[in-house]
């Protein structure tokens, strides 16, 4: 992997796995992985799209592999991106100076419910503007 698409997708992961880590809030934490000898995964158990591509985006920034993204781990997109340096404090809740993914599915949830709140005022006050003479 070259240095200039990693730092690509790392800038993708802080972008995508906020924007697209509603779909890991949508989510049960994921099983421990099963010994070798057990069944093949059930569709109920197998990640949808959205939550498959933000474990790989997630992954490719865990760069040490120890399940967290840490903020030497982040400066490479925040380096692209200087505005998720913000994001990752916001979504480092216990400023443990790492993102676990708990964290992001919290903070795609947290996004998610803001976005449907707003739209729910905004359709609220279009109803209102329709139905004045």
């Amino acid at each position: 992997m070259t240095l200039l698409f990693r730092l690509r997708a790392a800038a993708a992961l802080l972008i995508g796995a906020l924007a697209a880590g509603a779909a890991l809030a949508q989510s049960a934490p994921a099983a421990p992985a099963a010994p070798a000898s057990a069944p093949p995964a059930t569709a109920a158990q197998t990640p949808g799209k959205g939550e498959a591509q933000a474990l790989r985006l997630f992954n490719l920034l865990d760069a040490n592999g120890d399940g967290r993204i840490s903020r030497a781990e982040a400066d490479v997109a925040i380096r692209i991106k200087p505005s998720l340096a913000e994001l990752f404090e916001r979504t480092d809740t216990n400023h443990d100076g790492y993102l676990t993914q708990d964290e992001i599915r919290a903070e795609a949830a947290r996004a998610k419910a803001e976005r449907q709140a707003r739209r729910e005022r905004e359709a609220a006050a279009a109803a209102g503007a329709m139905s004045r003479p």
